[in-house]
């Protein structure tokens, strides 16, 4: 009975993030307005890219372009280039001093991501509706809390409880 419902919880969470993934996919596609929407939609290094740049400028941080190589598991070449077109656009701001390159978002990215951010929460509450905190709950109560027995008697430490609960109240 508890692999059973286990699995039927698995499967509902399975269902509810691959609806949510192929939303989020299906509106970066329509999201093809702007200039700065149609560049940073385009591929999945550059719209991550464009998240790390938002970060760096949420914790007021330049990033390196190794860094942001190492974090997005990019060559510094394709990062590179990214920062080079980012720069010449003006979505990113850039610090160079003789030995480091730091980036950050500017304030038109940092707008295009608070915009992208408010149109994704309205999306995560039409598609989840609440439904993964419940079912992670649900998930969590089959793993730990329910005590599934084959002939539906009560565990001996459950009988232990109980008398300790009698004792406390009578």
């Amino acid at each position: 009975m508890k692999n059973k419902l286990k699995q039927l919880i698995e499967n509902e969470m399975v269902k509810v993030l691959s609806d949510l993934e192929i939303k989020v996919y299906q509106a970066r596609q329509d999201r093809m307005e702007t200039k700065v929407q149609r560049y940073f939609n385009s591929t999945p290094l550059r719209n991550v890219f464009a998240r790390i740049c938002v970060y760096a400028r949420c914790v007021k941080e330049f990033y390196t372009i190794s860094k942001i190589a190492y974090n997005l598991r990019a060559t510094r070449q394709s990062i590179s280039q990214m920062v080079d077109e980012c720069e010449e656009e003006g979505w990113i701001n850039v610090d160079r001093s003789p030995n480091r390159v730091g980036i950050q978002a500017s304030q038109t990215l940092y707008d295009g991501m608070l915009d992208y951010t408010n149109q994704r929460k309205k999306l995560a509450n039409d598609v989840i509706k609440w439904k993964w905190n419940d079912l992670a709950r649900m998930s969590e109560l089959v793993e730990s809390d329910f005590t599934f027995l084959d002939d539906d008697s009560v565990k001996s430490d459950d009988i232990d409880d109980q008398k300790k609960n009698d004792r406390l109240v009578g």
